[in-house]
């Protein structure tokens, strides 16, 4: 996960750049490059949010066979 979350500062980190070079006059290009890096970041959103979602099904998975585990000691 801390790959992901590395991707992510690192695309808004250029971002920003490309936000902050576009005030200084080169706005043309650096329009396409953000376009590029917002698609980017959208991407990477959606991988952590897979990721995410597969991690808490595991935990809901576990958290079961526990319970499942606990009642029959009982």
């Amino acid at each position: 996960m801390g790959g992901i979350l590395g991707a992510v500062g690192n695309v808004v980190n250029t971002a920003a750049g490309a936000v902050a070079g576009g005030g200084n006059g080169g706005g043309g290009a650096a329009g396409g490059d953000f376009q590029g890096m917002m698609d980017q970041l959208k991407q990477t959103y959606q991988e952590s949010m897979q990721k995410s979602m597969e991690l808490r099904r595991l935990q809901v998975d576990q958290n079961t066979q526990k319970k499942v585990a606990d009642e029959r000691v009982q």
